[in-house]
């Protein structure tokens, strides 16, 4: 009797060591699902981060003209350059944004380019091609804040009157 309920009480912790291994191991799982989950998620910010640091911000100048609505901003790829020092072409293409138009100045090889930006972002590709045919891609955004403009300070003043007497 006494082999039998030792046999039944070692049964019975196998089953429980069996059970709590099984519980551990799933433990173990959830925690590695989430770490990869928060690794992901901090990844992600990360980029976000580095997208947002990379933006090239401009704020529209307080000028007292409740009708100004835009700036001119500058685009310009001039710092370009080829190791062989071969001939460049130039070409800026808008990849995001409200459309804009690009302005050339006629005797520029098309290395710069203005636009008029209204609050918003805008992207930017520049492609630039050696005689070879050869070409690289840089990408820049622009960010395009509205015009600051505080509210007015309110100021009353509350004295006496006195009427004049004839």
């Amino acid at each position: 009797m006494e082999r039998i309920a030792t046999i039944l009480l070692l049964a019975a912790c196998v089953a429980a060591l069996g059970y709590l291994k099984t519980e551990q191991l799933k433990l173990y799982a959830a925690n590695a699902e989430a770490a990869e989950i928060a690794a992901a998620d901090n990844a992600a910010a990360e980029a976000a981060e580095l997208v947002e640091a990379a933006k090239i911000r401009f704020t529209i100048p307080h000028d007292r003209d409740a009708y100004t609505t835009d700036i001119t901003v500058a685009l310009d790829g001039s710092d370009s350059f080829d190791a062989e020092g071969d001939s460049l072409s130039y070409t800026w293409t808008q990849t995001s944004g409200n459309d804009v138009y690009l302005q050339y100045a006629d005797d520029a090889d098309g290395n710069t380019t203005t636009f008029n930006a209204s609050p918003g972002e805008y992207t930017f590709k520049l492609t630039v091609e050696d005689a070879y045919g050869s070409s690289s891609s840089g990408e820049t955004t622009v960010s395009v804040a509205d015009e600051p403009n505080s509210p007015p300070e309110v100021v009353v003043k509350v004295y006496e009157t006195i009427e004049a007497t004839e």
